[in-house]
């Protein structure tokens, strides 16, 4: 017979049975247990009454992180974390350790520590890409609704250069919208695509299929969602906002969320893998421009419910521009206003310095020096154009401090063109473009 974990229910039968007058042997065969199991619970509740047949966990009763250390000791390491929430529990210790008043005091250690903080201010902990906590993106419901982009690194090419390739592919039309590769060797290293660069690729998509998207995925690297501990937006993110495209994002370390980019880099990769096309950048470019028209059109891709035909041939609808576009009407297209609003659904904490200054997208604003060491919050007025510097309360209601103006976000920082003389105020753009597959 099988022994196993007994219900309190079945230890009060055994208990009431033996009571009863049945013997152990006949309670241990109608029960289907072992002799010795039910003689163990027997003889608790003989000798202990009902509080003996009740389940004790073994071991030491749980006391909670660091409860063997002095209460001032987990009070500093608590108050250097919420203070500091990108530290770890190496750097608290150092810090701790500095102190003169615990100079003789005997310390956790980094596990004790890290346990303690996951127990106490959790909230504390992994801020690094919190503001990116995405849910896993819906899949695209029609052509031109979402374009993902991608960058993929590493391009050896026969001159010496190394190339990063960044592309765009609509995943609800299986198409390549397009792929520009990028020198990026500087001397001995090599540098990351710049966000004009992926702007660059965007815009020669825009001009190769006429339209815009309604929005543009990515995954978390920097050029492409700005830095991952403070939650300000790109420059991608501001310009896509100015052409009214929304900047969505896949949830961090997921590349899976976006299977159909990766899949093209490997598509690609394998059609351009000889030594004519890599003999230099100008030669591999011309290889993807070309092998990414042949896919378009001819190739018999099994994605998308494309069952063997060309994207072009199984969705044609690629060729009808969702929201029209063309080079030369980008001005008139790209709003600023759209970016004020975009900024002005934020919120930003701050820390002023000891200048009384500071900073936002890397730019320095002044609060004032009455307002130093302080914990502000910062919001844009879309109305007029200006940051409002907040300050709560002990009722947490706001306070302003200061207003000041916008500074280095316009126009010209966005789309790199230049400014119109005049604001358009033009009605939307309807037009249609003859396109030939």
């Amino acid at each position: 017979m099988s022994q196993k974990t007994l219900s309190q229910g079945e230890r009060d039968q055994i208990y009431w049975k033996k009571q009863a007058g049945e013997t152990l042997q006949q309670i241990s065969e109608e029960m289907g247990l072992s002799y010795a199991c039910v003689r163990k619970w027997w003889r608790r509740g003989r000798d202990q009454g009902a509080a003996g047949l009740v389940e004790r966990k073994r071991g030491r009763t749980a006391q909670g992180s660091l409860t063997t250390f002095p209460e001032h000791i987990r009070q500093a390491s608590e108050k250097l974390k919420r203070e500091h929430k990108r530290w770890g529990a190496n750097r608290v210790l150092i810090e701790l350790r500095n102190d003169p008043q615990l100079v003789s005091s005997a310390l956790p250690s980094r596990s004790r520590l890290y346990a303690y903080f996951h127990q106490h201010c959790p909230d504390c902990l992994n801020v690094w890409t919190k503001h990116k906590e995405e849910p896993q993106p819906k899949p695209a419901t029609a052509v031109h609704e979402v374009w993902q982009v991608d960058l993929q690194e590493g391009h050896r090419l026969a001159d010496g250069s190394i190339a990063t390739v960044c592309s765009v592919r609509d995943p609800y039309g299986a198409a390549m919208i397009a792929s520009l590769a990028f020198s990026v060797k500087m001397g001995k290293t090599w540098r990351k695509v710049t966000w004009e660069e992926v702007r660059q690729t965007l815009r020669a998509g825009f001009a190769e299929w006429h339209t815009l998207p309604d929005s543009v995925l990515t995954d978390n690297e920097l050029v492409l969602g700005g830095n991952p501990s403070d939650p300000f937006p790109s420059w991608l993110s501001l310009y896509l906002a100015g052409l009214g495209i929304k900047h969505n994002f896949i949830r961090a370390h997921c590349p899976t969320d976006q299977p159909q980019i990766e899949r093209q880099h490997r598509s690609l990769d394998g059609f351009t893998d000889d030594p004519h096309s890599r003999q230099d950048l100008s030669s591999f470019q011309q290889a993807l421009d070309q092998e990414r028209s042949i896919y378009n059109h001819q190739f018999p891709a099994r994605a998308s419910d494309c069952h063997g035909s060309a994207p072009l041939q199984a969705h044609p609808a690629l060729l009808t521009p969702h929201r029209p576009y063309q080079p030369d009407q980008e001005i008139a297209l790209f709003h600023m206003q759209r970016v004020y609003d975009f900024l002005a659904t934020f919120t930003f904490a701050r820390k002023v310095n000891c200048n009384g200054q500071i900073t936002l997208k890397g730019l320095r604003y002044t609060v004032g020096f009455k307002h130093k060491t302080k914990k502000i919050q910062v919001r844009f007025d879309a109305h007029t154009l200006e940051w409002l510097f907040l300050e709560l309360d002990d009722q947490g209601h706001e306070q302003e401090l200061a207003r000041r103006p916008l500074i280095g976000i316009d126009f010209a920082s966005l789309t790199g063109l230049p400014i119109p003389q005049s604001p358009p105020n033009l009605p939307p753009i309807q037009l249609t473009f003859p396109l030939a597959v």
